[in-house]
């Protein structure tokens, strides 16, 4: 399974997006979110890679304070995936939580504490 998103935490957002969009020329927009958080489009959907998102680290207590780079990878079951993780060593570090009009994102690491992120599509995920 490919990665489909990246989601940057970083110290200073109006910097790091102004550096972004000046090196890089990236593009953001305001995602509805209970924190100040962004898309990012990373270039034209013609060409290759993935598109991500932005946000503070102190909105990111995953970060622990610090920027860091995250990947989210589709699955067709979370909570299949979520199985396979625990059974292989990993553990879940953000259990399943809805990204509405998305789908349920839950945070992960492998053995060795590398974290990434699982994601099962559902426009209908909502909060119980």
């Amino acid at each position: 399974m490919k990665p489909t998103y990246f989601d940057l935490s970083v110290s200073d957002i109006t910097r790091a997006r102004a550096f972004f969009e000046a090196v890089l020329g990236w593009h953001f927009e305001k995602f509805e979110m209970p924190y100040e958080y962004y898309r990012i489009q990373a270039g034209p959907d013609s060409e290759p890679g993935i598109d991500g998102g932005i946000g503070s680290v102190k909105d990111a207590s995953l970060s622990e304070g610090r920027p860091m780079t995250q990947v989210t990878i589709p699955v067709a079951s979370l909570s299949n995936a979520l199985d396979l993780v625990v059974a292989n060593g990993g553990s879940i570090v953000e259990s399943r939580t809805p990204i509405p009009g998305i789908g349920w994102y839950a945070t992960c690491a492998e053995p060795g504490g590398l974290k990434f992120g699982l994601i099962e599509a559902d426009p209908a995920a909502v909060a119980k």
